[in-house]
């Protein structure tokens, strides 16, 4: 199948388009703009449903509540799903940490949770280790993080190789701001 044919298929949409939409959104995100370019272009923009490498159905910026294979978003549409997303990444961030983050420190664990869940946010060494003022242990387990349903990532054929590398950003971003 052609790269055009496989871009028509899927509706690949531009981050940078939805981004620009999402900036001129009215809401009270904390994320800097760098933090939610970092998740959009990790994520990527597709307007018609796909299933992500968890096998979940993912639209728009990464959206997957409500998302079914009939849906097909506008642009629009995925700017405000994600301004949503990001809004619940950051609730979960902020009613769980205990110590103040710098910037780069807090868009990295928004990025986590906006990706890997609220769950393993809550469950993880990256949080226990930032609440006990560890910041740099903290940042240092990013890369423990790259296992999609049991496959690890690193490995070629798992087909998940953007797995450890936005994990590597998101460690490094974590350890030296933007």
């Amino acid at each position: 199948m052609s790269i055009k044919t496989k871009a028509i298929q899927t509706v690949v949409c531009s981050v940078a388009s939805v981004l620009a939409i999402v900036f001129t959104i009215d809401s009270e995100l904390t994320t800097s703009e760098h933090g939610l370019s970092h998740v959009a272009n990790e994520e990527g923009c597709r307007l018609k449903p796909y299933q992500c490498s968890a096998d979940v159905w993912t639209a728009g910026l990464g959206h997957t509540s409500g998302v079914t294979p009939q849906i097909v978003l506008t642009e629009q549409q995925a700017a405000e799903y994600f301004v949503e997303d990001i809004s619940a990444a950051e609730q979960v961030v902020n009613k769980h940490i205990t110590q103040t983050a710098n910037q780069g420190e807090y868009d990295m664990m928004v990025s986590f949770v906006f990706n890997l869940g609220a769950g393993n946010f809550t469950r993880s060494t990256l949080l226990k280790k930032f609440n006990q003022g560890d910041h740099q242990g903290a940042c240092n387990e990013y890369p423990r993080w790259v296992f999609v349903n049991g496959k690890d990532c690193r490995l070629k054929q798992s087909n998940c190789a953007g797995i450890p590398k936005r994990r590597t950003k998101e460690q490094h971003v974590c350890l030296n701001g933007w």
